[in-house]
């Protein structure tokens, strides 16, 4: 069912089937997002490349098939989505091509020098890593977080994301609470307050760097009861001064393209100015 069309709505955050983990090529996306109403989408393929991350995970899907992380690969993906917009911009969708980077400590030449090479609409940062582990991966968030207290996973977190932030490469941050996909379920109730005191370093870095946060409706498909971010780590970012840059539904398949995009509008109210006519 198409959303309201009253306010132009874009999803900045859809992987097609380049990245690893999604289903659906560009094209059923963009007709996904003819079908909902939307005016602009941003695809935003996983870029993983931590080196002492596992091998299998430093891939794309290229032509059907997994490929190595290479600028190679990537040029295809980009290829792809320039033609989508070619395609579908005259009907009516714009289709933008972002890519959403796993950060991690070290990994600024090459994330500097993959941005030099491709023009990138929109650079995702996303913390998918403490110290080298998945935070957010299904099969490895128990090893990842067996060796922390929640107070020290909290602390490796969110002292990464600053460093992401003050890399100045990226124009938001991804998921920003993601930690909570697993480690509600690990650490308890606890894992809901952890933020404080650590994420408002990490704010006053966004606001002096110009980075800004999504609203992720993602969490809602996981079972949670907030997006990422929650309402409180949202309105704090409010507070500090951070922008809010997109809504995004984290589609990893075509039906999921601006899950619950409705209610997210009226939270990001930011990015739909109302004008006394």
């Amino acid at each position: 069912m198409p959303l309201n069309n009253d306010i132009s709505l874009a999803d900045y955050h859809i992987h097609p089937d380049f990245s690893i983990d999604a289903v659906g090529s560009v094209d059923d996306h963009c007709q996904a997002a003819l079908k909902k109403g939307l005016a602009e989408i941003c695809f935003t393929t996983h870029y993983d490349s931590n080196p002492n991350g596992p091998a299998e995970e430093r891939m794309m899907v290229v032509d059907g098939v997994r490929a190595p992380l290479t600028f190679d690969a990537v040029a295809k993906y980009v290829e792809t989505v320039q033609k989508a917009n070619d395609l579908y911009y005259p009907i009516g969708l714009e289709v933008r091509c972002g890519i959403e980077v796993g950060y991690y400590a070290g990994c600024e030449k090459l994330i500097g020098e993959l941005f030099s090479r491709f023009e990138f609409h929109y650079k995702l940062a996303a913390i998918h890593d403490i110290e080298d582990i998945c935070v957010c991966c299904h099969t490895r968030f128990e090893k990842c977080f067996s060796r922390f207290r929640v107070d020290e996973m909290a602390d490796r977190y969110f002292a990464t994301m600053e460093k992401a932030v003050q890399s100045g490469l990226f124009d938001a941050v991804a998921h920003i609470d993601v930690y909570k996909k697993y480690g509600l379920q690990f650490y308890g109730d606890a894992i809901l307050h952890i933020h404080q005191g650590r994420i408002e370093p990490v704010f006053e870095a966004m606001v002096e760097n110009d980075v800004g946060i999504e609203i992720n409706t993602s969490a809602l498909r996981k079972g949670h009861a907030e997006y990422y971010p929650s309402m409180e780590i949202i309105n704090l970012a409010r507070k500090i001064g951070v922008r809010i840059a997109a809504i995004g539904s984290d589609a990893h398949s075509p039906e999921d393209v601006a899950f619950d995009f409705e209610n997210a509008a009226a939270i990001a109210y930011e990015l739909f100015p109302y004008c006394d006519e």
